[in-house]
């Protein structure tokens, strides 16, 4: 009897059904699955935050540009204005020639005529 009871305990552990097995493979690849979505939804966000901030830079951008190019012709306006303002106020300046006084020369005396 000592025999069958020695045979009875060494009897192999029970095997999963091979449905489990898949079960488990099928959990599995279904968790592999959701970690990709939500690894593509963190992506899609992040591209998504920086088409954003991309719109808002070039928005800024521009508007920058235009009040630089508005400020340059509000310059140039003030500085043609000043120009006529100054050209209408001065006569024209000429220019001034020095004159120098004749002076009469002294004849010259011939040292061989005496």
């Amino acid at each position: 009897m000592m025999a069958t009871g020695a045979c009875v305990g060494t009897a192999p552990a029970p095997r999963q059904p091979e449905a489990m097995e898949r079960s488990a493979r099928m959990l599995a690849a279904l968790d592999r699955l959701e970690a990709d979505l939500h690894s593509r939804d963190a992506e899609m966000a992040t591209y998504s935050e920086l088409i954003e901030r991309h719109s808002q830079t070039q928005q800024m951008a521009c508007k920058v540009t235009d009040e630089h190019v508005l400020d340059i012709a509000r310059l140039a306006a003030v500085q043609e204005a000043r120009m006529a303002r100054q050209a209408g106020k001065a006569p024209k300046k000429r220019k001034t020639v020095a004159i120098r006084a004749r002076t009469p020369r002294r004849a010259r005396v011939d040292p061989a005529s005496g």
